[in-house]
């Protein structure tokens, strides 16, 4: 076993997450059991991040079913007052306090460049949860999917799994009572409850605990490395979703390795769809060009009911686009696209995004090219301002912006939009969520019998 406590890094800040009581009503003998006003204020929230990439076989790659953690992070990040910057490898344990509102964010990425994981890795720190959507993963050879659970907690987690392939929901021993120990991450391979099965998705639920929750996917074409990603969690279902940020390379390139090598056939773009429901859905995505100079297409489909399915996105050129999908029945949903990083090709898995009315933060990579992708699928126009710079996204339609590296962001939108970071370093691809942390206090009315 690997050394799971040394994996987990944690951030934490005032802000807008967990929240307690206080104001509670004062009642004697005799009184009338009437509805209260209890007030509900935030508490310190935490936000905890996965670490360097899991690889198999220790450091050698020799002791099977031995994971350990391979290189170090860069992390980025603000709490609104001060800027968020530090590196880790597995070796350290890196807690932090910071002073922050409503614009606490992170984010880590890694750029692996070694005998068992070549790639670009990025993944928002995430502030935990009971249930999570993983929209991505392929276990069939040179392919290995692993599910990353970090607990940064005092209280241990009991988790359990549903995973949804193409006939449906997949049986098999193992899938609850998965334990999340307090203060330790946890990585399990989806091989052990779906082996060999290229097109899954995977419902996350956990009792106890709130957890980190992530995919860490890898290829390796024989010897080779050739690409990671780290997916965290889509979007919950919905009959409306978008996916911002899908970002074409290289294509002819990438077209002809596929021709060439059945092994590359995974390099071209796709799109994935699961249906939630007991019905099958019933979808037409999409995809649009950010600029006049890439023109998308559109897809109609069916997913079965509690199943999921792949779509090859053809005919598309270089370019910037985005997904908008339309569904009669709740679905979620992703695209993995490939960049060639010199002749080598990594992959990136670009999540749903339920479209909101955005008033968060986010920061660009510290050492990375990035952009923002915005999509405005509704049928007027969207007023966005990044930094206070203000922007105008027409209906039905998407905006990319170039970030500064490392810069810390504020973002407000004039009517609900979804919005993803595009991240390149050296080549190598990768695509985080922009999300909105806020959970504010309140007050409720509490009858006490």
């Amino acid at each position: 076993m690997f050394r799971r406590i040394l994996a987990l890094l944690i951030v934490v800040a005032a802000g807008f997450s967990l929240v307690h009581f206080i104001t509670f009503p004062i009642l004697a003998v005799g009184d009338k059991a009437t509805a209260q006003l209890v007030t509900v204020q935030p508490k310190l929230p935490t936000l905890v991040c996965p670490g360097p990439v899991f690889v198999n076989g220790g450091q050698n790659g020799v002791t099977l079913g031995s994971f350990t953690q391979s290189g170090s992070v860069e992390i980025s990040g603000s709490d609104s007052v001060n800027a968020i910057s530090m590196q880790s490898s597995s070796e350290k344990l890196l807690p932090g306090t910071h002073t922050g509102s409503k614009n606490f964010n992170a984010l880590q990425w890694q750029s692996a460049n070694g005998k068992q994981a070549f790639g670009l890795s990025a993944s928002n720190c995430v502030p935990g949860t009971n249930t999570a959507w993983l929209v991505a993963g392929d276990n069939t050879i040179g392919r290995e999917a692993l599910l990353v659970l970090a607990n940064p907690s005092g209280v241990d987690a009991t988790v359990s799994l549903q995973l949804y392939g193409t006939s449906g929901p997949i049986q098999g021993a193992g899938l609850s009572g998965i334990s999340a120990p307090a203060g330790q991450v946890t990585v399990l391979p989806l091989s052990s409850f779906a082996p060999k099965t290229e097109t899954f998705a995977v419902e996350v639920s956990s009792r106890g605990a709130e957890l980190g929750i992530w995919l860490q996917q890898k290829t390796v074409r024989g010897l080779t490395p050739g690409g990671l990603d780290l997916v965290g969690a889509s979007a919950s279902p919905s009959k409306v979703v978008d996916i911002p940020g899908l970002f074409l390379r290289s294509t002819s390139a990438l077209n002809a390795l596929a021709a060439a090598n059945q092994d590359f056939a995974d390099v071209k773009p796709m799109l994935r769809v699961s249906s939630t429901s007991n019905q099958a859905a019933n979808f037409t995505a999409q995809i649009q060009g950010a600029d006049g100079s890439s023109f998308g297409n559109v897809i109609q489909g069916t997913v079965p009911a509690g199943s999921t399915r792949d779509f090859p996105l053809e005919d598309l050129t270089d370019g910037n686009y985005s997904i908008h999908i339309s569904s009669d029945q709740p679905v979620v949903a992703a695209a993995r696209f490939s960049h060639l990083s010199g002749s080598t090709p990594d992959f990136a898995w670009a999540g749903s995004v339920a479209p909101k009315l955005l008033d968060a933060g986010f920061t660009a990579a510290k050492g990375a090219i990035s952009k923002l992708s915005i999509t405005n699928s509704n049928t007027g126009e969207a007023k966005v301002s990044l930094n206070s710079q203000g922007y105008t996204v027409p209906a039905n339609s998407s905006l990319v912006v170039s970030l500064v590296a490392g810069r810390s962001y504020s973002i407000k939108s004039s009517v609900s939009v979804s919005a993803s970071q595009v991240i390149d370093v050296h080549g190598g691809v990768a695509v985080t969520t922009v999300v909105d942390y806020t959970s504010v206090g309140g007050q409720m009315k509490v009858r006490v019998r």
